[in-house]
This record gives C-alpha cells, sequence and structure tokens, in this order.
C-alpha cells in the first residue's frame, strides 16, 4: 500500500470518528427515544394531558431554523432521516394538540409566553454565531431557543403536578440527549477528533442546567 493510500485511509478514519462515536449516537437515540414515547402516549391514550404547546411548538420552531437550509440533504444519510423525523413528528404532535386532542390539552395551566423565548433568543444569536451569516445565525438561534424550549414543560409540571409516565419518561430522555451531546463535545476535545463552537458548549451547558433538577428527582423514584 503507498503512502498516499494511507494516508487517504487514515483522513477517511479521522473524518469519521470526528462525526460519530458512542456518545453522539446515544445522545441521537435518546432524543428518538423521548419523541416516539410522547407520540406513543398521545395517541394510545387519546390525549395530551400534562402536555405543554409552547414548548411543542418551540422546538418545531428549533428544528425549522436549524435544518431547514442548503445542507439538508448533506450525506449521511442516517442524519437526513433524523431531521425529517424531527420536523415531521413536532409538526405532528402541535396539530394533534391543537386539533384532535385539543380537549384534554390544559390551556388554563399552560400559560407560558413561548414569544419571550422566541424574542429574546435573536440577540444572544446574534453575537454568538461562529461567522457573520444568515445560515449560522439560524443554527446559533435554534441552539438558544432549544435550551430553553423546555421551560413551559417544566411550568406545566409544577403547576398541575400531574407528573405521570407520559412526560415524566419524555423530559427524561430529552434531558439525556443533552447530557450525552455535552459528553460527545468532550470527548471529541479530549481525542482531538474535531471542535465545537462556544455557542454551543454555552447553550448545552444551560439546557443541562435547566435539566438538572428534573434529572435529579426522576433518578429519585
Amino acid at each position: 500500500m503507498s503512502d498516499t493510500t494511507k494516508k487517504q485511509l487514515n483522513e477517511v478514519c479521522l473524518y469519521k470518528k470526528m462525526m460519530w462515536n458512542i456518545f453522539r449516537y446515544l445522545a441521537d437515540f435518546s432524543h428518538l427515544i423521548s419523541v416516539v414515547i410522547l407520540l406513543h402516549k398521545m395517541l394510545k391514550k387519546r390525549s395530551c394531558s400534562g402536555v405543554s404547546l409552547k414548548t411543542q411548538f418551540l422546538y418545531l420552531v428549533v428544528f425549522i431554523a436549524r435544518y431547514v437550509n442548503s445542507s439538508f440533504f448533506r450525506p449521511p444519510v442516517y442524519n437526513i432521516i433524523f431531521k425529517m423525523f424531527y420536523i415531521f413528528s413536532a409538526a405532528l404532535i402541535c396539530f394533534l394538540m391543537w386539533k384532535p386532542l385539543n380537549q384534554t390539552y390544559d390551556k388554563r395551566h399552560d400559560t407560558f409566553r413561548a414569544s419571550i423565548i422566541i424574542v429574546f433568543a435573536i440577540v444572544p444569536s446574534y453575537f454568538s454565531m461562529p461567522y457573520k451569516t444568515w445560515a449560522y445565525f439560524f443554527f446559533a438561534y435554534s441552539l438558544w431557543v432549544e435550551c430553553l424550549a423546555i421551560i413551559p414543560q417544566l411550568m406545566l409540571i409544577g403547576r398541575t403536578m400531574k407528573f405521570d409516565v407520559l412526560n415524566r419518561d419524555y423530559v427524561f430522555f430529552l434531558s439525556i440527549y443533552r447530557l450525552f451531546y455535552l459528553l460527545n463535545w468532550i470527548y471529541k476535545m479530549v481525542t482531538e477528533t474535531g471542535t465545537t463552537p462556544k455557542v454551543v458548549w454555552i447553550t448545552g451547558i444551560i439546557q443541562t442546567l435547566v435539566y438538572s433538577d428534573f434529572i435529579y428527582e426522576y433518578l429519585k423514584l
């Protein structure tokens, strides 16, 4: 095998290491499980009681801002499928809560103004985006909205004390999804297999802290 071929193979292996590791997979599948749990319980029970429509709408904003761009169909196929699933599932959950399951939706307690997060995220997104382009602005914007998107859900749980399997397991898997992503970034830094933008670190840490009390209470049960 020539030196050139060896070099090319090493570059391919390094690229794969930079893109994927066990923590990345655990994060992606934890996120996937959280959405599947929520959809399954909603359809099985024909109820969205205890679920915040404000949080679900914010996640729809997150996925559209992050994924609907020129790199949507960029390989790997695994990533394309996940992007499509997240956008479709978030839109479906919002629709189910808005129409078919609306009678079971707790409007009286789901009162947090999602517009506060949508507007607030604009300023830190502008100052923290890695490069001054629209694509990076929307990337940073999706991160800032996502790190706060669970707040309406946690407030709804606190107000109604509806801590059943539907929202308990959903929020738990959503919590460890971001925790695994933090471990993924640490792994890449320690092994020197990639770099992570500062805005990703900042919003990831904030999001993990927002979830931390819930994770602690969940593990106590």
